[in-house]
């Protein structure tokens, strides 16, 4: 590899960005108001750049807080300076590591060699098979009447896939009400459930019972992340398949995961998988073994989603429904231009090199609460 492809420097910004409104989740991760986000810039010896985001997801999540991993990415930063992004690609170098901080690093490296060779990083992940994405809209932990409202002002904006966030209420309260969701929905319209870890074993079984012939996508992650036996018999009870989000967090859960008999589906978020790197052997795994998978997010910026859309347009086992890149339009604000990719609840990669996906600095710098040099 060219001495042109080394890493020169790097700066990284730490970020708070507001939501649009506030997003109830379960009773384990309460209601969020805002997206801490770390970004940070590569900048190589030719003066290509690339842009990498990581996105904590909080102790109960992923383990990570927004101070933890600045902390980790200035330190790897530091040992990277000089070494080459196109080896880290083509070696697959950032399967050695793993959580936020390795995925704003890996997607950098990656985002710095498509745009220092003029390809889309879809392109240095395998064969792309998509070129567009439905996109799938969630909605908090609420009443029946509250999804409805939702439903019925995305439906407008071509949005057909929901994914109600449960695991905050009584499970009467929770099967009541998609129960009355379901009813009143247009033809075309499709939803899952995520409780985020919110229910006990026996409110779990309880949903999938009660729930058998509703006409679900998935019920995701019901119980608790490391409750395989747990999920494994949610999973033979459930009228619907049964996804995993927080239970797979490393690679090295997949196979656990995969004995356990554990999962219909893999939720698969860049930022809690370690970057792209991970992600992608994750779902080829996955793929083998038979496996679906959903291409989720965290509350996250246009880096990370970008990233995200260039996994997801590679995969031939995605879900056949709506998939998580609309974490923007939840934003009050965005770095980016992803959005400008959205169009009637669709979602199209651009033909671009890298990322493809437009940064603006004076963006980040309205919403920073820290930054960092390293050289």
């Amino acid at each position: 590899m060219t001495n042109d492809f080394k890493i020169a420097c790097a700066q990284i910004w730490s970020l708070r960005v507001p939501l649009a409104e506030p997003y109830h989740l379960s009773k384990l991760y309460g209601t969020l108001t805002h997206s801490d986000t770390v970004i940070i810039r590569l900048t190589l010896a030719n003066g290509v750049v690339g842009w990498g985001e990581a996105d904590p997801g909080g102790i109960e999540c992923d383990g990570e807080t927004i101070d933890s991993v600045v902390q980790t990415i200035e330190n790897r930063a530091r040992l990277m300076l000089g070494q080459c992004v196109g080896d880290w690609v083509e070696s697959g170098k950032g399967r050695d590591f793993h959580g936020p901080a390795a995925a704003a690093i890996d997607v950098a490296c990656y985002d710095a060699f498509g745009r220092a060779t003029q390809r889309p990083v879809c392109q240095l992940l395998g064969e792309q098979c998509h070129d567009q994405i439905p996109l799938l809209w969630p909605t908090s932990c609420g009443s029946a009447d509250n999804d409805l409202a939702v439903i019925a002002d995305y439906y407008d904006r071509g949005f057909y896939t929901y994914m109600l966030k449960m695991g905050d209420k009584p499970i009467a309260e929770d099967i009541t009400r998609i129960k009355a969701v379901i009813a009143q929905l247009p033809d075309n319209v499709r939803v899952m459930v995520d409780a985020n870890q919110g229910w006990s074993y026996e409110e779990a079984i309880l949903f999938s019972r009660e729930t058998e012939l509703l006409p679900l996508i998935l019920i995701e992650q019901p119980v608790a992340a490391a409750d395989y036996e747990g999920l494994h018999r949610v999973r033979k009870v459930a009228g619907c398949p049964i996804s995993v989000d927080e239970s797979i967090q490393n690679f090295s859960e997949t196979d656990l995961i995969l004995d356990a008999e554990a999962a219909d589906i893999f939720s698969i978020k860049i930022s809690k998988n370690g970057g792209l790197a991970n992600s992608h052997a994750i779902a080829t795994k996955v793929g083998r073994a038979g496996k679906q998978v959903l291409m989720n997010c965290m509350i996250e910026l246009g880096i990370t989603q970008a990233a995200s859309l260039h996994l997801g347009c590679t995969l031939d086992n995605l879900v056949d429904c709506g998939h998580a890149y609309m974490s923007t339009q939840r934003m009050a604000d965005d770095v980016t231009d992803f959005s400008d990719w959205i169009k009637e609840g669709i979602v199209t990669l651009p033909n671009a090199p890298g990322l493809g996906v437009n940064v603006s600095v004076d963006k980040i710098k309205q919403y920073q609460i820290g930054e960092f040099h390293v050289s």
